[in-house]
């Protein structure tokens, strides 16, 4: 069982090869997918927040 190395130790599979131009790269690019996430989840709650309206609260009229 000695003979078996982790994936965890190898450095490809854990550190970023490449230079600093690269990395600076990676980090000018930003969190697009982070970002493109948060909207799409926003845009999914706004979504049923209209149709609990639409189909709940309109049907029922005014209060009073």
């Amino acid at each position: 069982m000695r003979d078996h190395v982790s994936a965890a130790f190898r450095p490809e599979n854990v550190a970023v090869l490449g230079g600093d131009e690269e990395l600076n790269a990676m980090v000018a690019a930003g969190p697009r997918g982070a970002l493109a996430l948060a909207g799409l989840s926003v845009a999914v709650l706004l979504g049923l927040w209209l149709a609990f309206f639409v189909f709940v609260f309109l049907p029922r009229g005014a209060v009073g």
